[in-house]
């Protein structure tokens, strides 16, 4: 995909080259002071072709640079890996939802470029890609200082991600040191309220996946 402009002056967006790895590789260290290896693993990705549905196949890598080329932000997302190791979840289906459901793995902005809406650019522009490739739901890991400023982008912040696989086949999935904030992209998937369930369900993100109506959670099993 070529450059598309922002609304921020001499900020442009563009899917992930192989040439930007050192770059991009830098900036996800300086903004993991504390763990500058943490992203060492995405390494070989940004070496991958580009090619659609999004910037490498199921994967959504782009960067924000100046009008000289210099890179001051990164946005990393894809399949969320936990579905294809969940116990109710087998192989196949866990392809079907990755197809329907991604995550943000990482919103990386130089500390120097900080404040001028460049993250929000980023995850902006991630929404209407998910969007436009056919899925139902953009999610990421939520620190409790970001709370609000995922809401500001549209986002949900929940305790969990709760996702109904039938009318009463709940999955669910919770991270021990972060919330979840999920973003609704399609007319199909909805949050449902469920009695019981401390956060909502995500309803219809495959057919026949819808929740019933009536439907609660008793503390062992859901029931209508």
């Amino acid at each position: 995909m070529g450059k598309t402009r922002t609304r921020l002056p001499g900020v442009n967006l563009r899917d992930v080259a192989a040439t930007d790895t050192d770059a991009v590789m830098r900036l996800l260290a300086d903004v993991n002071p504390e763990d500058p290896h943490a992203f060492e693993g995405v390494r070989p990705n940004l070496s991958l072709p580009q090619e659609g549905p999004l910037s490498h196949y199921r994967s959504l890598m782009v960067v924000a640079e100046s009008n000289e080329g210099k890179t001051l932000g990164v946005l990393l997302a894809g399949a969320p890996l936990w579905l294809f190791g969940h116990p109710s979840i087998d192989m196949p289906l866990a392809h079907l939802l990755a197809e329907r459901t991604a995550t943000v793995t990482a919103v990386a902005v130089d500390p120097k470029q900080r404040g001028r809406g460049i993250g929000a650019a980023l995850v902006q522009h991630s929404v209407r890609r998910f969007t436009r490739a056919g899925y139902g739901l953009l999610t990421l890991n939520c620190f409790p200082e970001l709370e609000n400023y995922y809401r500001g982008l549209g986002f949900t912040v929940m305790d969990a991600w709760n996702m109904s696989l039938g009318p009463l086949n709940v999955v669910g999935h919770r991270w021990g040191d972060t919330r979840v904030a999920a973003r609704l992209l399609d007319r199909y998937t909805t949050f449902i309220d469920v009695p019981g369930l401390t956060s909502p369900v995500v309803s219809g993100i495959l057919p026949n996946t819808r929740m019933a109506r009536g439907a609660y959670f008793d503390g062992e099993q859901f029931r209508v």
